[in-house]
């Protein structure tokens, strides 16, 4: 009866396949025809403009220059455009220096910053394990990774590749390894009565679940447990997948010493090569602490000649040896050191000395990595030199194994080729494979969600039976085969063909035949306007306040906020240190994530935990975005410094010319009559109830950070 039921359910699945859209291989579609060519910039337009055509509607106008220009600067590189590049685009809008701008953002170092952090929430890239105990992880460099592979255009089947199996690579290279840093991602429990292996079983579950929504676009947890309920894979499908992935280490082992309830870490992970950049600094900091110390001798031996003999002499009973060094013309560091601790300790002297000794310690510190950083380490992938077996887990239970399955991909799609090594570089490269039906799909139905706000498959992790039928199918097949072939799988190409078309350059307003015809934008009768994610929210507040430092790559770092909102039980530094310098005005990206409690701004403004693969951010509107806006230490800051730019830059303007440049450094134009009067009323009234223009230009930053159109692209 088993049997049968197989034979009966593998027919099922097979005209499951042959039905559904997302099973089939992609092939380009004809160009559909349309009535109004004058719009149309290149073939997406064609078939946004066919369906709007069949269903009564007209497309938007151009968005204005300003606004279009501002739109396109935070798609690319997620930071406004400056003033002078806002002018230069309102003289010459046309669609040639259009493109000009398209291609240098494209290539700008700062493109990779902006789109990393989508694919980091699907990597569940995190500084922190997880769990009450939520220690820190090193794994920074694999984000790193992620930005310079973007930044390079490293083809998307290669991009797959590496982060699945970088080390299975012939002669793989240490950024190959540091890539595979993406099935690093899981929590990782360290928790007193955990049982090492059912945490290895979750960390692999989560490695299958993650790669089958990233590239395949498809929803398998369920399978863990019995055959799919709606989607053709079975039980045994799923465990052959998890065959790929289960021939990795324990991460944590049993303490020794008898203490068998707590757990270490035990996982891989690789020494990795320091930056130039990081190496300058560690040498610009030794090279400080040397000036600081010829500066602290010199200190001591001024502070010496100011000894009377009569002093001298009564120390010298019982300090012979620092007398005879305060004397001296000549003495070394650690004899200044002696001198100080024996003449100045409690003289008023010892103030200008303790500053200059906090500062050698601090660069010599720096010198030598950092009291306070995480080291350059990077947790890896690395396969067993003993295979593991793998058995279906009945019920998805780790103690109850049942039939032995080999690595296999699922049954109902393209076999998995004889000649690929059965491990996770034979799995990367069907993913990857011409006749691999879901993974270009999905990948750009990513990309225009990105652009868009919604995918042309709404449901971006699931192409399955439950998820939503796309909008333009034939769009999304002639984007998917034109990105695998034409394009060879450069995303930037793909980004650059979405952004010159009519489609994205139409204006977000919403006109009288749109609202009732295309309320959801479904056709695209509009362009799109949507809320930054949390992290271009302070990035874009940090621009226009002028405090953003564009350093970038290494270590976590921690913008202002209280010391101990960090109060999480375990083992672990619950101590919230504050980043010093320029650290603190760095981009979002480079913000310490913390999975119990990761960074309150982040957490108000809907970024994920990233406990788990997290395929799309929700948009929701709370006070608690308001209260974040107006009172986060940070935004305070930023408001701060924005007023003051305001007052430098227009030191010789009017009060209308004032508030207008300061409108248009914030959202590139200029406001209209009623926005200015509103502007008007609000710094008139602050300067007659506190009579300073300091206050007064407080106010209007703090209000134009707190706009709804500032958050917004």
């Amino acid at each position: 009866m088993r049997h049968l039921w197989l034979i009966l359910l593998a027919v099922s699945f097979v005209t499951a396949e042959e039905n559904h859209w997302s099973y089939k291989t992609p092939k380009i579609p004809e160009i559909p025809k349309i009535q109004s060519h004058d719009w149309v910039t290149n073939e997406i337009d064609f078939f946004i403009l066919s369906k709007m055509e069949r269903n009564g509607l007209k497309q938007s106008n151009t968005q204005s220059p300003e606004r279009l220009i501002r739109r396109l600067y935070l798609d690319l590189v997620g930071l406004p455009p400056s003033l002078n590049e806002v002018d230069s685009f309102l003289l010459d809008p046309s669609v040639n220096h259009y493109i000009e701008i398209v291609d240098k953002l494209l290539s700008s170092k700062h493109f990779g910053e902006k789109w990393a952090i989508s694919w980091l929430d699907l990597a569940r890239y995190a500084d922190s394990d997880g769990y009450q105990r939520d220690g820190f992880r090193n794994v920074w460099p694999y984000r790193d990774w992620v930005i310079r592979s973007l930044n390079a255009d490293m083809p998307y089947d290669q991009f797959t590749i590496e982060q699945l199996a970088g080390d299975l690579i012939v002669n793989a290279t240490e950024s190959q390894k540091i890539a595979t840093g993406f099935n690093r991602g899981p929590t990782l429990n360290l928790e007193a009565g955990t049982d090492p292996e059912e945490d290895r079983v979750k960390q692999v579950v989560d490695r299958v679940n993650t790669t089958a929504t990233v590239w395949l676009g498809t929803s398998m947890e369920c399978a863990q447990c019995h055959d799919h309920k709606h989607d053709p894979f079975s039980i045994e499908d799923y465990y052959s997948m998890f065959a790929f992935f289960n021939n990795t280490p324990i991460e944590g082992k049993r303490r020794p010493n008898g203490n068998d309830a707590s757990m270490d870490y035990s996982g891989v992970d690789i020494k990795v090569s320091l930056s130039d950049a990081e190496l300058i600094e560690r040498k610009r900091a030794k090279e400080s602490a040397s000036i600081n110390q010829s500066e602290y001798v010199t200190k001591v031996k001024e502070l010496c000649d100011t000894l009377s003999d009569e002093k001298l002499i009564q120390l010298k009973e019982k300090h012979p040896k620092e007398v005879k060094l305060a004397k001296s013309d000549d003495i070394s560091y650690k004899d200044a050191l002696a001198i100080d601790k024996v003449f100045f300790k409690k003289s008023e002297s010892a103030r200008v000395l303790t500053s200059l000794k906090a500062k050698i310690t601090k660069n010599q510190s720096r010198a030598k990595g950092g009291k306070f950083q995480i080291g350059f380490t990077s947790r890896v992938m690395k396969e067993m030199t003993q295979e593991r077996k793998t058995r279906v887990l009945l019920r998805g239970d780790f103690t109850n194994p049942g039939v032995e399955v080999v690595a296999n991909t699922p049954l109902l799609l393209p076999s998995f080729p004889e000649d690929f090594p059965k491990n996770r570089l034979g799995l990367a490269r069907w993913i990857v494979s011409k006749d691999n039906p879901l993974t270009s799909r999905v990948a750009v139905n990513r990309v225009w969600n990105e652009l868009f706000g919604r995918g042309i498959v709404t449901s971006i992790e699931d192409f399955g039976y439950k998820g939503v039928a796309p909008t333009h199918p034939d769009l999304l097949d002639w984007l998917a085969v034109t990105f695998q072939s034409t394009d060879h799988w450069s995303m930037k190409k793909l980004i650059k063909r979405i952004v010159l078309s009519s489609t994205y350059r139409q204006s977000s307003k919403l006109h009288a035949d749109a609202q009732r015809l295309d309320p959801l934008n479904e056709f695209y009768s509009r362009g799109p306007r949507n809320r930054l994610p949390a992290e271009l929210i302070r990035d874009n507040a940090l621009t226009i306040s002028g405090l953003l430092s564009k350093k970038m790559f290494g270590r976590p770092v921690r913008p202002k906020q209280p010391n101990n909102f960090w109060r999480v039980i375990g083992e672990v530094d619950n101590n919230y240190y504050v980043s010093e310098g320029e650290d603190l005005y760095r981009r979002g990206i480079y913000t310490i994530w913390r999975r119990s409690a990761h960074y309150p701004s982040f957490a108000n403004f809907d970024a994920p935990t990233r406990g788990a693969c997290s395929v799309k951010r929700e948009a929701s509107n709370t006070p608690l975005q308001a209260l974040t806006l107006l009172n986060d230490p940070v935004f305070v800051e930023m408001a701060e410094a924005f007023s003051r730019r305001i007052m430098k830059e227009t030191s010789e303007m009017d009060t209308t010319q004032q508030l207008d440049h300061a409108f248009r450094l914030a959202l590139s134009r200029s406001p209209g009559s009623r926005e200015l009067e509103a502007l008007k009323k609000i710094y008139f009234t602050a300067l007659d109830t506190d009579g300073s223009s300091e206050s007064a230009w407080f106010e209007i930053a703090t209000t134009i950070l707190n706009l709804h159109e500032t958050i917004t692209k």
